[in-house]
C-alpha cells in the first residue's frame, strides 16, 4: 500500500495525530507524558520546530506543529523514535509503539487555526474524561486561558492574536471561543477538510494545488489533482466592488474589505494589512472574528456581503 502522501515546506502549519498500536495506551502514567513534553522541547531546540497546540491522551495524542525550517518527517521521526526508545526501555517491552506512521493534515493557518486548536483541546471533554477543558492536565489549553507562562517551545500568540491584540482580552476570548463551540468543533474540522488531507477553504487547496501538487508525477497525487484550481481576484477589485456597494461609511468599507480579501486571497495577514495601511496582521485576524460574529448576529449584514461575494466571484469567472 502507497504511503499517505506528505506536503513539506518551510513555515507549513499541521495536525499531527499518532495513534497507540491496537489503540492501547502510549502513555502509562503522568511521567510519560511530562517526559513526552520534553521531547517537544528538544525537538524546538534542535530542529526550531513550533508548537502551537497540544492534547496527551492516553492512547493517542494531538498537535499542532509548525515547520519553520526543518521537514515534518525529520521533526516527527525525532520525537516518536526517541519516546518510544524512552517507553520500551522504563516497560521493558520490544516492538512497535505506534499504530503506522503519524497523520498529518496541512493547515490554513489564518483561518482554521483557532477552530483546530479549539478541536484539540476539547478532545477530554469528548473522551468525556472531564466537563471542562480546564480540568485536564496534559494540553495546552490552560496556557491559553490562565496567566500561566508557556514554555519556550509553545507559542500561544498567533492563535491568541486572532481575538485581540491585547493578551489579557484575547485569553478571555479564547476561553468563551472554546466554551461556546463543545458539541460543534469536530463538524467544523470535518466539514472543511478537503480529501481527508488538507484543512483549509478553496483558494488554500487551490494554492496548495498548484504550488505542491502539478509539477509532480506521483500515483498518490491524482487525489488531489481533482480540486479545480480557482483564480484570485485583485485586492483592488475586491476594494472597489465594496466601494461600489456600500457608499458613505468608510470603517465598513475597510472592514468589509480585508474581511474579503482575507477569504478570497492567499495573500498572507501582512500583505493584507500593508495593502490597506494603518492596520497590523494581527489587526487582520481581529477584523476577520469581527465580521464572522456580526454577519452570524446581523442578517442585514450576511446578505450584503452575499451580494458582494457574488460580484467579486464575476471577476475570476
Amino acid at each position: 500500500m502507497a504511503r499517505p502522501l506528505r506536503i513539506e515546506f518551510p513555515g507549513a502549519f499541521y495536525h499531527v495525530i499518532q495513534r497507540g498500536m491496537e489503540r492501547k495506551d502510549i502513555f502509562a502514567s503522568d511521567n510519560d507524558k511530562k517526559k513526552f513534553l520534553s521531547y517537544l522541547n528538544a525537538a524546538h531546540m534542535s530542529y526550531r520546530a513550533v508548537f502551537h497546540a497540544y492534547v496527551l491522551m492516553n492512547n493517542h495524542y494531538h498537535l499542532i506543529l509548525e515547520t519553520p525550517h526543518a521537514p515534518l518527517s525529520k521533526i516527527m521521526h525525532y520525537i516518536n523514535s526517541s519516546y518510544a526508545i524512552y517507553f520500551n526501555i522504563k516497560r521493558r517491552r520490544s516492538g512497535p509503539l505506534y499504530q503506522g506512521r503519524f497523520k498529518a493534515f496541512l493547515v490554513q493557518q489564518d483561518e482554521y487555526l483557532h477552530y483546530l486548536s479549539c478541536y484539540v483541546h476539547l478532545n477530554p471533554v469528548r473522551a468525556g474524561l472531564v466537563k471542562s477543558p480546564g480540568e485536564y492536565a496534559f494540553s495546552s489549553y490552560n496556557v491559553f486561558t490562565s496567566d500561566t507562562k508557556p514554555p519556550a517551545w509553545l507559542n500561544t500568540s498567533p492563535i491568541l492574536s486572532m481575538f485581540d491584540k491585547r493578551e489579557s482580552k484575547a485569553k478571555n476570548m479564547y476561553r468563551r471561543f472554546v466554551i461556546e463551540n463543545i458539541g460543534r468543533e469536530k463538524d467544523i474540522i470535518r466539514q472543511n477538510t478537503q480529501k481527508g488531507l488538507l484543512l483549509g477553504n478553496d483558494n488554500f487547496f487551490a494554492y496548495i494545488k498548484e504550488k505542491f501538487i502539478d509539477a509532480q508525477e506521483d500515483s498518490e497525487i491524482p487525489i488531489l489533482k481533482e480540486i479545480k484550481v480557482k483564480i484570485e481576484p485583485p485586492m483592488e477589485d475586491i476594494k472597489s466592488i465594496t466601494e461600489q456597494h456600500v457608499p458613505n461609511d468608510k470603517k465598513l468599507i475597510r472592514s468589509l474589505s480585508i474581511y474579503l480579501s482575507r477569504k478570497y486571497t492567499q495573500k498572507t495577514l501582512k500583505e493584507i494589512a500593508n495593502f490597506y495601511g494603518g492596520i497590523k496582521y494581527t489587526g487582520v485576524s481581529q477584523v476577520w472574528r469581527r465580521m464572522e460574529m456580526r454577519k452570524g448576529k446581523d442578517i442585514g449584514m450576511a446578505q450584503l456581503l452575499a451580494k458582494l461575494e457574488t460580484e467579486i466571484m464575476k471577476c475570476v469567472m
